[in-house]
């Protein structure tokens, strides 16, 4: 009780019957334009987020309520240059990741396809968001009704899966966040791959999306500095898409039709006659993951042809055609043998991303000016693309480091713990014997460092997210069979 009278005397309340007419006055009085903002959009959202039920309402609604207390009286008075703050906050990010992984457990379906989009914005969000919430990268939901394959089938076709197939597999072949996949064989003897969506997903997606952003709105309100709205905005128009299989399904065929000159590259055909908004077959590919680089050497494939042939094929995309795969991860990727030659595989075609032809002119200049070293070019392609802070902003992107010019030099502090490759070797107690006034410009650099690059999230096009999370998923793969394939010039030869 003590606790919750220090939270209403701080937020203007001096007794619960008091709350209506204290609410006004700070609403009135006290709030700003945004708070109120905020404000008007909870109340306005509540009839929504009751339409998935209370309990699953209630559960995001109150751990967003504790978040935005524990941002509030956690840091209150301190200096936000203070050593201090930086731990009480990084504790603070803990406990607000373990409570936000709580919630996408507890109510499943989108919940857990937020979270791993949280994890996705690693180069965003504070780590300890993208720390805590990886756990989610492998989970997956349970049917909730055994006969819910069934149910799906005679609501979208009128017939069931056993009728459309003369084989299903009892147990799924691959589980996701949004559907299974199971092993099939149509009335003509073709082997298909059938992905059947949770029953529910669709029917709670407003009600679970307009949850997901009262919440935020609430704790910006008793947490002005808490401004990650955008992030939900990112990722609702991604969520939606990817729940209309019938929208994949078209995706796949314009993939494969703008990358058809690439023999190395494959995208499975879709079988419309049992195909709808919430089931999608393919043709069955046998091949293995682009991470099984064991089984692919062994059989007689070269990893340096995939890495080369991947690295030019989504370039094409990036660069070229503006229809940008945004989820390619090793799950996506298969590797089969054709005429002797490793061929690419490209699965799962939900999530995408559309790049205007500006856009794209503007990434192809700066692509080639980071290998170039043209500093004024980057500074021209990075305003291009509405961002002033372009040396980070091009860091960001390629994941490469980029030194400063020499009238950067003498006010950057980090440069001196920087080479070509990134950070030099530099731990805790090297840090420890610096003079005190060292230590502390390397402190402050270190905030303005993330001040800056939060900067540049917030002013870039916000479908560079998706292209970042594309190539930073592709730079996994080529640093895991360590090849030695340049990927930065590789990627500007197609630039």
């Amino acid at each position: 009780m003590a606790i919750l009278r220090r939270v209403l005397k701080g937020l203007g309340y001096t007794t619960v019957v008091g709350l209506p007419t204290s609410a006004g006055i700070w609403y009135g009085a006290i709030a700003s334009e945004d708070q109120q903002s905020c404000t008007r959009t909870v109340l306005g959202n509540v009839p929504v987020m009751l339409e998935g039920g209370l309990l699953r309402a209630s559960r995001p609604a109150i751990s967003g309520l504790l978040v935005g207390i524990d941002y509030k009286y956690s840091l209150w008075g301190m200096d936000d240059q203070s050593e201090e703050y930086q731990e009480v906050i990084s504790t603070v990010h803990q406990r607000t990741a373990e409570r936000l992984l709580d919630v996408c457990l507890e109510n499943g379906g989108l919940y857990i396809k937020f979270g791993q989009g949280l994890v996705s914005m690693n180069h965003v969000l504070p780590k300890e968001y993208s720390e805590t919430l990886k756990v989610l990268q492998d989970q997956a939901l349970k049917r909730t009704r055994k006969d819910e394959v069934e149910q799906i089938f005679m609501q979208d076709f009128q017939k069931s899966h056993k009728e459309m197939f003369t084989e299903f597999s009892e147990e799924p072949i691959a589980a996701a966040s949004l559907a299974q996949v199971f092993k099939a064989k149509t009335q003509d003897g073709q082997e298909v791959a059938v992905k059947v969506q949770y029953i529910d997903l669709r029917d709670r997606f407003e009600s679970d999306v307009t949850t997901m952003d009262s919440v935020l709105n609430m704790i910006q309100i008793i947490h002005p500095q808490f401004a990650f709205k955008w992030v939900l905005k990112e990722l609702k128009g991604t969520l939606e898409n990817e729940l209309d299989f019938l929208k994949e399904a078209k995706n796949s065929e314009q993939c494969a039709k703008e990358l058809s000159k690439f023999s190395c590259l494959y995208v499975p055909k879709v079988h419309y006659e049992s195909t709808s908004h919430r089931v999608l077959t393919t043709e069955f590919i046998h091949g293995v993951k682009v991470t099984e680089s064991d089984i692919i050497k062994s059989d007689g494939m070269s990893l340096t042809d995939i890495d080369t042939n991947l690295l030019r094929v989504f370039s094409e995309q990036i660069f070229h055609t503006g229809f940008v795969h945004a989820d390619p991860h090793p799950g996506n990727i298969l590797i089969r043998k054709v005429g002797g030659k490793a061929q690419i595989v490209l699965l799962d075609h939900g999530l995408y991303e559309r790049l205007p032809a500006n856009e794209r002119s503007a990434l192809c200049g700066l692509w080639v000016a980071v290998v170039q070293n043209d500093y004024p070019s980057m500074k021209r392609y990075g305003k291009e693309l509405n961002v002033d802070d372009y040396r980070l902003f091009a860091m960001a992107l390629t994941q490469r480091y980029i030194k400063p010019t020499k009238e950067e030099l003498e006010k950057d502090v980090l440069a001196q713990f920087m080479d070509k490759k990134g950070p030099k070797k530099f731990d805790r107690k090297a840090f420890n014997n610096l003079p005190e006034d060292q230590k502390e410009k390397i402190r402050e650099s270190i905030r303005e460092f993330h001040d800056r690059m939060f900067d540049v999230f917030q002013k870039m096009p916000s479908r560079m997210m998706l292209i970042m999370r594309n190539l930073n998923q592709i730079r996994s793969i080529i640093k895991d069979h360590n090849t030695g394939v340049e990927r930065y010039r590789e990627m500007a030869r197609v630039a």
